[in-house]
């Protein structure tokens, strides 16, 4: 149990009511501190603007401001109290209205020490089950605090491997509060790494004094990081640094790489640490190509260890040919994949024109245009399965996608090609969920029309034994049926009280207990605003 004591106040005009509650409950022993008592709203919500006290009940009828106008004040600047109300009026607009604040329970008078208790008992317990939750997020938060430099460096290895997706790298740069603008004019790769590696506590240390050195030099140089200008370092996942920088052109951004790499390894030769190669990748214009801009400085790293070299090995110096500027078009064939799977059309076809744009745009060879074809192909056969759509469902008993691409024999046909698949991929798709939606609303009535007598009976114990989410339950729900699954559920349960007060002698408790209902009073509030009478005056209709 819980040693905290939550605060309490009552606001009531009445001395006796005020004084009543305050002395005889014991509110030690209910987790709870009396901390003072109102004649009305009016100084009550000046207390509670300065102290915020954990639990307010009060009356509805006093001088100066009603219950219902407190509770909405208090509940909009002290949004954690929990309110209660009290009222001498069983009325269900009160209670309606009390319920549309969104206060915690609606008392009616008179109510005895015992019941009180028992109140005060059930809000303990939501009161320790919230504070738990706060406790528990402050700790969360501050695990992520204690973490956030392994969890950028996790997203950077990401962006490396180009697994991350453009609205991720967006929300991800303004979480870290990295500059980078994106799409950025110009970035650049250069990675740090032993040409022979060494293990334990010593290489650690040796990667920290290296991080600091390039960290050192870059702060001299870029001592201000804005959206065209600056930069990033972590560790990729074989424990090598990389510097990732930004710049706005291109050309200038490597030389002024180059410089700086040179000043790091004029102070590491200084340093009594293993040989230490130093790769430069070339600048690319654009966050798909980073992968390869990445795995090219990586390259050249490789083969210059392989021969023998240590210091600064760029990749222009393995004397490739490097066409478009290191440039080259990046998987459209997986983007299409992708963009099929989201069902959107408008992001299929923006998807595809990107593709052909960058297609004429980069002038690609023969060679380099078939092994496109061959990649759409395979894309759309794993899409084809991952959607579970049997491919005699799109292509004819002889045909299948590696054979239609051959036969295309310019862009617009490549286009339409695509954008026809991707069509008859989506209508299937949407004609199975609303098939599925169709059947699960079925199912749903039939559940609550067999378990309408169940008090407990609610929105997640019938999606959990159905099997399906309660937002999409809630969403179908209504669209089929033009009401909410509450909205359902207490029509049914109404018709079978009504059935029952026509043929049968039973109490009204006893019908209410029989549709769902353990509070008779609830269910005759209930009952009035369906029917327009209460239970009595409908059964009288019969007699």
């Amino acid at each position: 149990m819980s040693g905290h004591l939550y605060s309490f106040v009552i606001v009531d005009d009445e001395p006796e009511i005020r004084e009543g509650i305050r002395d005889t409950i014991p509110w030690e022993s209910l987790g709870f501190t009396f901390a003072g008592a109102f004649t009305n709203g009016k100084e009550a919500l000046e207390w509670v603007e300065q102290n915020s006290p954990d639990v307010l009940i009060t009356d509805i009828n006093m001088p100066f401001m009603d219950g219902l106008v407190l509770s909405e004040l208090v509940l909009d600047r002290s949004p954690r109290t929990k309110v209660l109300i009290i009222s001498g009026y069983d009325d269900f607009e009160y209670a309606r209205k009390a319920l549309q604040l969104q206060v915690h329970d609606y008392i009616v008078k008179p109510i005895t020490p015992t019941e009180f208790k028992a109140t005060l008992a059930k809000l303990k317990t939501v009161l320790d089950h919230e504070r738990e939750a706060e406790q528990d997020l402050e700790r969360i938060k501050k695990q992520l605090a204690e973490n956030l430099p392994l969890i950028k460096e996790r997203f950077f290895n990401r962006l490396l491997s180009g697994s991350a997706s453009e609205e991720e790298t967006q929300e991800r740069f303004k979480y870290f509060g990295v500059s980078l603008q994106v799409p950025p004019m110009a970035l650049h790769c250069m990675v740090f790494d032993f040409i022979r590696h060494h293990g334990g506590e010593g290489f650690d240390i040796d990667i920290l004094r290296i991080r600091n050195i390039i960290i050192h030099n870059l702060t001299i140089h870029r001592p201000e990081a804005t959206p065209t200008e600056g930069w990033e370092v972590f560790s990729d996942e074989e424990n090598r640094l990389v510097l990732l920088s930004w710049a706005p052109e291109k050309q200038i951004l490597f030389q002024e790489n180059l410089r700086i790499a040179e000043d790091i390894q004029r102070q590491i030769g200084g340093l009594d640490l293993p040989p230490l190669g130093i790769g430069i990748g070339e600048p690319v214009a654009d966050l798909h190509l980073l992968p390869k801009s990445y795995r090219d400085t990586l390259e050249a790293l490789q083969i210059g260890r392989l021969q023998g070299k240590q210091g600064i090995i760029t990749y222009r110096e393995l004397g490739k040919r490097i066409d478009n500027n290191g440039e080259t078009l990046q998987d459209w064939p997986k983007a299409i994949g992708n963009a099929i799977k989201t069902a959107q059309m408008p992001k299929v076809y923006e998807t595809i024109d990107c593709m052909i744009a960058d297609i004429k745009q980069k002038h690609i060879s023969l060679e380099q245009y078939e092994a496109l074809i061959e990649r759409i192909a395979a894309i759309i056969v794993i899409t084809l399965d991952e959607l579970e759509i049997n491919e005699k469902e799109l292509f004819d008993r002889v045909s299948n996608p590696f054979i239609e691409l051959s036969r295309l024999k310019t862009l617009d046909e490549l286009r339409n090609w695509c954008g026809a698949v991707a069509e008859s991929c989506i209508a299937i798709v949407k004609a199975r969920q609303i098939n599925f939606a169709e059947q699960k609303v079925r199912e749903a009535l039939a559940y609550i029309k067999k378990n309408y007598p169940e008090s407990n009976l609610s929105i997640q114990t019938l999606c959990k034994d159905l099997f399906i989410s309660t937002s999409y339950f809630s969403a179908i729900i209504k669209t089929y049926t033009g009401k909410t699954f509450l909205e359902l559920l207490t029509e049914i349960r109404i018709d079978k009280a009504k059935n029952l007060l026509r043929t049968t002698t039973m109490k009204t408790y006893e019908i209410a207990e029989r549709v769902g209902y353990l509070d008779a009073h609830y269910f005759s509030i209930i009952f009035k605003k369906l029917t327009g009478k209460s239970p009595s005056e409908y059964r009288s209709e019969y007699d």
